[in-house]
Parts: structure tokens; sequence; C-alpha cells
């Protein structure tokens, strides 16, 4: 039954630790006939090399892309390869219960659906817990303005209270945590709309869809689950700061409101008076947040070791709290400038970074980076303790969220400060050097790039490599808390950013 007639595409959602889990429990769970593609983008090391193995054991396609995907981009690469009837997108955090693609591919032969989905839970299916049973959508005017209102039904609701028996019907929406598409849908619609970068996706697909006159359906008898993190790996981090980065969500969400004529999308929940900024704008955030508390140590096992693995870590780390827009720039030992880009979104920083590095191995240059404050209103001041040595370090690591050794022996402290009282961007003021006073050093040397100095230079003449020793995920600090711990003297004529 349905043979030939499905290709399952996995995309990355927001980490690949998951991902083995998903990919075996896709195997099991299935017993439907199904083509699988799987897109891999910028898949860490071991993830990848496990993921060609299961390719070549399994006879399923493996699209790799260099860099770090949006959902959307990751789904078109999977469409333009697809010669079946149907499509199915799963993340590679999903897990499938057994029936699951018999019952999607049925409801759409038996109703004609554009768009099928399952019920969808959260966590591991022994907690029971619904995410949504299908959803809708409608607009609303609201003090001069178009607003988007999101409704998931059943959201977040142990199962054994949902009171209405679920059944198959149509709706306003589903989620691409698992979601089956006609495929000639996309001959008719164009492809998945890649302006969204991280939210609304689902919205906008399902709208187009019902605007184009096809049907959604809930298919309940199809369930699957979505596992979010913690816990999660230190390789996780860079793509999970990228997926849920304010640059990221703010473009999607403009772009989104301007194509439908809307001001904002709020969540039917969402009670605040505030119609100027998205609901999913502020989930995105404090889902960011999630990693908070994640610690990377030079004394793990699993630690990042690669130059590049280092520098796209200490990028996550800036992301972690708040910072995500910066300076790059390739010097020679005399801090002459060979090459610079200014104001660069996390995504760019990222595709950058491979080339920046090669180069300055290649030409013996240093690599630095600088955050740049966005002046919004969560977001905490960075401050910058250079020269440390080891008995200061241990007097001001455990507040930081990041610590390197920048040369031998001597080590720089990151720590994020909380600014939002007078009394403490007061003190950050007295404590920190000026920054015109200190343009020379406003940036930092990369995490695992050479500090090409010749000072610095080993016996073999090879140069030190400035090491990430340790980082601390969304580690915040306030003037208090600093004070009472007695870090504050060692703040003095430190860097603000």
């Amino acid at each position: 039954m349905f043979t030939n007639l499905v290709t399952i595409v996995v995309v990355p959602r927001e980490r690949f630790s998951h991902s083995e889990r998903s990919l075996a429990n896709i195997y099991e769970h299935t017993t439907c006939p199904f083509k699988l593609i799987y897109v891999s983008a910028g898949a860490p090391a071991p993830i990848q090399r496990h993921l060609e193995r299961e390719s070549q054991e399994r006879g399923f396609q493996l699209i790799r892309a260099p860099h770090y995907l949006s959902p959307n981009k990751a789904r078109n690469l999977g469409i333009h390869e697809i010669d079946t009837k149907y499509v199915v997108f799963l993340d590679n955090d999903a897990l499938v219960m057994s029936g699951w693609l018999e019952a999607l591919v049925q409801c759409a032969e038996e109703t004609g659906a554009w768009v099928v989905g399952p019920l969808y839970f959260i966590g591991e299916f022994e907690r029971q817990i619904v995410h949504m049973a299908g959803g809708v959508v409608h607009t609303k005017e609201q003090e001069g303005k178009r607003i988007l209102y999101e409704e998931q039904y059943h959201f977040n609701t142990p199962l054994a209270d949902v009171r209405v028996p679920l059944r198959r019907q149509t709706c306003g929406h589903l989620e691409f945590h698992c979601m089956l598409v006609r495929t000639d849908v996309f001959e008719r619609l164009g492809p998945l709309d890649e302006g969204l970068l991280s939210v609304h996706e689902h919205i906008d697909f399902c709208l187009t869809v019902r605007n184009a006159g096809g049907s959604v359906y809930l298919e309940p008898k199809a369930v699957t689950t979505y596992v979010p993190p913690p816990p999660c790996k230190w390789w996780d981090l860079p793509f999970f700061m990228l997926r849920w980065s304010e640059d990221w969500n703010l473009a999607t969400a403009r772009h989104f409101n301007e194509k439908w004529g809307v001001s904002s999308v709020l969540h039917i929940s969402d009670k605040s008076n505030s119609t100027l900024e998205d609901t999913i704008i502020r989930f995105a955030r404090g889902h960011r947040h999630l990693m908070t508390g994640l610690r990377v140590s030079e004394s793990d096992d699993d630690r990042p070791e690669l130059p590049l693995e280092q520098a796209e870590l200490m990028v996550a780390m800036f992301q972690s709290v708040d910072r995500d827009c910066f300076d790059l720039t390739l010097t020679t030992d005399g801090e002459s400038v060979i090459q610079s880009a200014s104001g660069l979104s996390p995504q760019a920083l990222l595709e950058r970074l491979p080339r920046m590095l090669q180069e300055a191995e290649e030409k013996d240059l240093n690599v630095t980076v600088r955050p740049l404050s966005q002046e919004r209103p969560h977001e905490p001041a960075l401050v910058r303790v250079d020269d440390l040595d080891s008995e200061k370090l241990r007097n001001v690591q455990p507040y930081a969220f990041l610590t390197l050794e920048t040369q031998p022996q001597r080590y720089q402290c990151w720590l994020a400060v909380d600014k939002g009282n007078w009394r403490s961007a007061a003190t950050l003021r007295r404590l920190a050097a000026p920054w015109e006073g200190a343009s020379s050093n406003s940036s930092a040397r990369l995490a695992g790039s050479k500090n090409v100095s010749q000072k610095y230079r080993h016996l073999d003449g090879s140069s030190h490599r400035v090491r990430l020793v340790e980082a601390c995920t969304g580690l915040l600090n306030t003037i208090g808390q600093l004070e009472s711990k007695g870090v504050l003297p060692y703040l003095g004529h430190s860097l603000i950013y």
C-alpha cells in the first residue's frame, strides 16, 4: 500500500545533537515505504560522519551544504529532488509513532488535502503533552492596526485533560515539525518563502495554501513529537544561536508582516497591550535563553579543538548575551588592517570565518572581532577584562561567560552585566576605560586564531594560538553581585561594549 508515494525530507530545526536518535526512530517506526532525503546543512563533524555512514547503509540521499541554513532554505533543497506524489517534512529533533505515515497518506488520499499534519506532542512520548492539534489564525483591527492572532488547539495540554474527541478535520495551520504536502503544490505555488528565516513559516505556507483553494487537515491517528533542548552539546550552540538570533527573528517578522499586511502576529493567549512586537519575537528571545548555563571547559573530554570550532563558539557566546552585530578584521603584527568588514550579522560573520581564518593562517595575520551594541532595552553591558594572570583569573572567571588565553599564561574574561538601573550604569562608567581612549584595543582576538606577535612566538617559531578556556552561555551578572563577591576591583580599566 502507498508504494513509492512519499519522500521524507529531514532538515535541521535548531540543533544537531538529536539527529542520530531521530533518524533511527524514523526507520524503526515507519513501515510504509518511503524515500528519504536528509539535508545536513552545517552539521558538526561527528553528526556528519554518522549521517554519511547511515546514508551508505540505508541508501538515502544526503545533501550537505557548507553553511548553516534556515529551515525553509533547507526544505527547498529537498523539494528540488522529489519525484513522489507526497513529501513529508520532518525536523531533525522529531520522533514518530508506528502507523504515523500511513495515517497521513490515507488522510490525503481520502480527502484530497493539500497539507496534512499529525497530532503533535512535545517532549518524550511518555509525557503525553499535546503541543498542538491543528490551529487557526484570524485577523482583528486593534488600535487602528491589523493584528494576526494565532491559536494552537490544546496547546501544551496533557492528553488526559483533552475533553473533546480528537478527529480528522480541517484546520487553519499546522507546523513543520511534521507536515505532509502534495508535491504538486510547489508547482502551483512555488518554493517555500526563504525570507522567513526563523519563525512564521508554517503560518505563511498554510495561509498560502488555503488562499489558493487548498485544504489543510489534522489527522490525529498520526502521532509525532519533538524534543526541545536542553540538554545539548557545545557544537549545537552556533546554529541554535543563529536560528533564534535577533537578526533572523526581526527580519522574519518584518518580512511576514509586510507580506500579509499586518502590524504584528500575536498568540491568542497574549494579553499584553503591545501591538508593536510579535509574540513570537518575545518567544524566540526567551527560547534562545534556554541554553543559559551550558558550560564548556577545556577540561571536558568533548571540547572544541579546531580553530573554526572555537571561533564559532565564541560568536555563539556573544549571541547568548544578546549581541548579534560584529566587526571582523585581519591585521598584521603591527596592527595594520589588511581586511575588515563592519556591522556583520551572525550569519554573515559565520560565513566569512572559514575564509578569514584560512587567510590568517597562510599569511600569518591576526583575526579580531568586536561585538557591537544595538542599544536594545534588554541588552546587557559587556565588560572585557584583559591581561589576567592565573591568580586574578580564579577570582573573575566564575562570573565570565567567556574566557580566553590570549597570550601564554595571560587571560581575557568577558562578563555580561545588567545595566538596567542608573546605579549599574554609573558604576560601569566609573570602572571602565573610556571607549574613545581604547580604540586601538577595542577589537578582541578571535578564539582559535593566532596571536602573531613576535614576542609570543614559540621556540619552533610558531605563533601562540588564542585558546578558548571556558564558556558559559547567557551568564548574566548584576553590579550588586559583583560587588558582594569582591569582583569589582578587577574590572578597573576594562572595556565596555
